[in-house]
């Protein structure tokens, strides 16, 4: 575990259900879980924070509630209307880093 300006991260063996096989982290504020292999990925944490501060700025229920609506139209990556900017800052992290 880790404390990062108040947010709190947790290294996992595996994201649980309800999330798919292919999530490797979640936010649901005020925590981080990130799957073990991937706890020191500093571009998985840009993602993760972004959201961190976005639910906190949506003021946490209100994003799940917009989440999960827009969820069966847009799915639940990057096409997803609350996972656009988290994608992108994470993706400008790769490429800063020559990934």
């Amino acid at each position: 575990m880790r404390i990062v300006g108040g947010k709190i991260e947790f290294s996992v063996k595996r994201i649980p259900r309800p999330f798919p096989e292919s999530v490797c982290a979640v936010c649901v504020w005020p925590f981080i879980w990130y799957e073990e292999d991937r706890y020191d990925d500093p571009c998985l944490q840009v993602h993760e924070r972004y959201h961190w501060n976005d639910q906190l700025r949506w003021l946490v229920i209100p994003w799940f509630i917009a989440y999960g609506i827009l969820r069966p139209f847009q799915g639940g990556g990057a096409g997803h209307w609350l996972e656009r900017e988290a994608y992108a800052r994470q993706d400008a992290c790769r490429a800063a880093a020559g990934e």
